[in-house]
């Protein structure tokens, strides 16, 4: 849980949403669960272990899945039964200035059948915001993150011989926010590092700065619209990847939106606007495109709370033949208290990976679905599934994938 306050995450939400997008070459974030966003009644609350002015939470999930394409491949599927154990622990620490939270979690894959698939996985992320006055803060976080490609993913791996990639990434960003009684100001500076374990996918490693600045005016108690300007430029390891293309570049844009603070029917932000890519090598052609941002929250009654989530823009690529790519993601979900005790999410998501100078593209239509039962504050039972068909212009990369699990989760 990163704790900021209600009005930063307004405030910034719309611009993480864009970097996360930004960043990732390997990311199946989209496809993942939600957290919940539903309050669960108190007594399905977890109890924080005490350690001084730190509250502690732990746990673990356990999941078996059946998942009928684990190579996603367009035909003579390979389906597989896989077990997952994944704990984590969150410790928080809170004063009138200081907001302070660390998460760590490890992600453990085991196959039944395919061992090459195994894969283990983990993050450690801090967050924190420290308040110098009543209008002013300054936010910071710094993450560690080992991430096993999904197969599946744009640009993914489909070398069923070998195990998936793996990937160290580094991440740091500082921020600065004024809230006036109109008048909101933000400056954001970020650092990323991605590197590829093995040595054949260098050309993946790459480096990435990026900042921005905002100027938000408040129109009513919740509602405030706001400009940005934000800029990202990308150094890759190698000079030039396999195809012979030198990848670096910079990205610049603006947007403009309107955000809103938590506590009425709409919270979150949206926000459009123009992106320029501008690439270091002269034999490539720069170019403009439409940035979109969004990550809104509707709470129509207690029980139910309607989010959505879209991205359009500029993204890393390292497809052979493509000198940029560009992505249009959305993500439509829903989060359902049946019984106090019952809960239920889904999402229907859309993601189209277009690859500028090969004439390639890819279009993922996918859904999600799960039913969560909490036993009491400790204990919960979840049935999971999802689903994905992918069309492509390139060979061999088309694909149906469904994969069905049960799982259980401890909380302390």
């Amino acid at each position: 849980m990163v704790l900021i306050s209600a009005r930063l995450v307004s405030f910034l939400s719309c611009g993480a949403v864009a970097t996360a997008a930004l960043i990732s070459p390997a990311s199946a974030q989209e496809l993942d669960r939600a957290t919940p966003l539903l309050e669960a009644p108190s007594e399905y609350d977890p109890v924080p272990i005490q350690l001084g002015r730190i509250a502690a939470f732990i746990g673990a999930d356990a999941r078996l899945e059946y998942d009928s394409n684990i190579y996603a491949l367009p035909s003579n599927e390979i389906d597989e039964m896989r077990f997952t154990a994944s704990p984590w622990v969150n410790l928080q620490m809170k004063d009138d200035s200081l907001d302070l939270g660390l998460q760590a979690r490890a992600v453990v894959r085991r196959y039944f059948d395919n061992q090459t698939e195994n894969s283990e996985s983990g993050s450690v992320g801090l967050n924190g915001v420290f308040k110098l006055s009543g209008s002013d803060s300054i936010s910071g976080r710094a993450g560690w993150v080992r991430l096993v490609e999904e197969r599946g993913e744009p640009e993914g791996l489909n070398n069923t011989s070998i195990g998936p990639r793996r990937y160290d990434q580094f991440r740091g960003e500082l921020g600065y926010t004024h809230e006036g009684a109109r008048i909101t100001l933000g400056l954001k500076g970020g650092v990323f590092h991605n590197n590829a374990l093995r040595s054949i996918d260098a050309e993946r490693d790459y480096d990435q700065y990026s900042g921005s600045a905002r100027v938000g005016y408040r129109v009513s108690g919740i509602v405030t619209t706001f400009g940005e300007v934000f800029i990202t430029a990308r150094d890759f390891r190698l000079p030039v990847d396999a195809s012979g293309i030198d990848r670096d570049s910079k990205t610049y844009g603006a947007r403009g939106g309107v955000s809103f603070e938590p506590g009425g029917l709409i919270s979150g932000e949206a926000g459009i606007g123009v992106f320029r890519f501008e690439p270091d090598a002269s034999t490539q052609d720069s170019r403009t495109g439409l940035s979109v941002s969004a990550s809104l929250t509707y709470t129509p009654s207690p029980r139910w709370i309607i989010t959505l989530d879209g991205f359009r823009g500029d993204v890393a690529t390292v497809r052979s033949g493509a000198q940029a790519r560009t992505d249009t993601r959305l993500r439509l979900g829903f989060q359902n208290e049946i019984y106090h005790n019952i809960r239920w999410q889904g999402a229907v998501i859309y993601r189209r990976s277009s690859f500028i100078g090969s004439s390639q593209h890819e279009r993922t239509i996918a859904g999600l679905l799960e039913l969560e039962y909490l036993m009491n504050r400790n204990l919960a039972f979840a049935i999971t599934g999802r689903i994905a068909n992918r069309n492509s212009t390139v060979a061999f990369d088309d694909f149906d994938r469904s994969i069905l699990g049960a799982e259980i989760r401890f909380r302390y």
